[in-house]
């Protein structure tokens, strides 16, 4: 079931990094091009979990993979809002000093950061107990 999901959460990222087409009509500004790398780290997740045998390990990349999506998923999910509600959204997204987006990345990746440190600690813990 976890290969299932991490394969389902792989198809999301190469989809919205493609824009689902819009890449290849131009009909984008060109941000699409920046979750290629999204992607990418995504499939080698998927291929990394798949690989792996040893079951603690292969807990470990499902739970790494599933909240890097999460925190890459709810960052672009939180511009896109911004993007579609706010007239003025160039300017409070982007334009130095002011631009609020590498705010909201870096709070998005810390809390995806946080968030595998304790699993992964929890993991280690559960182990160390059997």
């Amino acid at each position: 079931m976890k290969g299932l999901t991490l394969s389902i959460l792989t198809i999301l990222s190469v989809l919205y990094c493609l824009r689902f087409g819009y890449i290849w009509t131009a009909y984008g500004h060109g941000g699409q091009m920046i979750g290629i790398p999204f992607a990418l780290l995504m499939i080698g997740l998927t291929i990394r979990y798949v690989a792996v045998k040893i079951e603690r390990k292969k807990e470990k990349m499902f739970y790494g993979a599933l909240f890097y999506f999460s925190a890459l998923a709810l960052f672009s999910i939180t511009i896109e809002i911004i993007r579609s509600s706010n007239s003025n959204y160039f300017e409070l997204l982007y334009v130095e000093p002011g631009g609020i987006v590498n705010k909201i990345f870096m709070a998005f990746a810390a809390a995806g950061v946080i968030a595998t440190f304790l699993k992964f600690r929890q993991i280690n813990k559960q182990e160390a107990i059997e």
